[in-house]
């Protein structure tokens, strides 16, 4: 399930990759206050994340994807009450916007070449092929 377009390109990252690049950053040669973008080696949609995903796991995986201006109309009347639905509403609008996609080329140089979704989602396929979502 996905909340916008799912073709549209974006930067993923996943989480234990994340927490990895922050504690090595630590050490890293950054300057203070640089700003790092961090992501795989491309960005990918989220059709191209749910091929990748099936073709780890043998299974066709289809993306069921609600128009973002769904979620803007439902965020704006739930906001009201909520928040926090507003506020990913927009988030989402923004996905479908294109812009969110990182250079990972500083990330390269402080880190080592970034993983790509190939890889990625192979471990996080495995990690769900692990858990109770089986």
């Amino acid at each position: 399930m996905w909340i916008g377009k799912a073709t549209v390109l974006l930067t993923f990252v996943h989480a234990s990759d994340l927490a990895a690049y922050l504690a090595a950053a630590v050490d890293a040669g950054a300057d203070d206050g640089e700003r790092v973008d961090i992501g795989w080696d491309r960005p990918v949609s989220m059709r191209e994340v749910a091929g990748l995903m099936g073709s780890r796991a043998e299974k066709k995986i289809k993306v069921w994807a609600v128009p973002s201006a769904v979620a803007l109309a439902a965020g704006a009347v739930a906001g009201r009450f909520m928040p926090l639905v507003k506020d990913m509403a927009a988030m989402f609008g923004w996905f479908d916007s294109g812009r969110y996609v990182a250079d990972p080329r500083r990330q390269e140089q402080l880190f080592g070449p970034a993983p790509t979704a190939e890889e990625v989602l192979a471990r996080f396929t495995d990690e769900l092929g692990t858990t109770q979502y089986r």
